[in-house]
């Protein structure tokens, strides 16, 4: 089964994501613009929602699922219950979609929510879950490029 596509990192950048959260000076509406986000994510079918795929340390279940595309970048699709864990799922998917496993191996993904002024509005757990999808597809990345060697 394949993953289903979505726009994050082609059609909708991460530069994209950010000019549109700095339009938006309150919290309030960078929540809407999260939940904006979220519903341009795909829904990961359930064949994929699968124990080895799940994330654990988030608050909402998390699944992240990804293949290597035959030039050797990476799809990326993740999934949670709750919208708004969607919408900042939404950034890393940003960040990393369609990208070589050279380009994300070692690359710091939750930088870019303190640069963006969210990380002090998400809660201990929310951050906690953000750092292990983090550190999975960090992960994901250098199991490819072990695999390479």
């Amino acid at each position: 089964m394949q993953l289903p596509q979505h726009p994050f990192g082609t059609a909708i950048t991460l530069k994209d994501i950010e000019e549109s959260l700095n339009k938006s000076p309150h919290w309030e509406d960078r929540y809407r613009e999260l939940i904006r986000l979220s519903r341009k994510m795909p829904t990961l079918p359930e064949a994929w929602r699968t124990t080895d795929n799940e994330i654990f340390g988030c608050e909402n279940r998390v699944w992240l699922a990804y293949t290597l595309t035959p030039q050797g970048n990476f799809h990326f699709v993740l999934e949670s219950e709750s919208r708004i864990v969607k919408g900042l799922l939404a950034i890393l998917l940003s960040q990393c979609e369609g990208q070589p496993p050279q380009n994300i191996a070692d690359v710091d993904l939750l930088a870019i929510f303190g640069q963006l002024g969210l990380a002090q509005h998400l809660s201990t757990t929310r951050n906690s879950g953000l750092r292990a999808v983090a550190e999975a597809i960090n992960n994901a990345a250098r199991a490819a490029l072990h695999h390479d060697q």
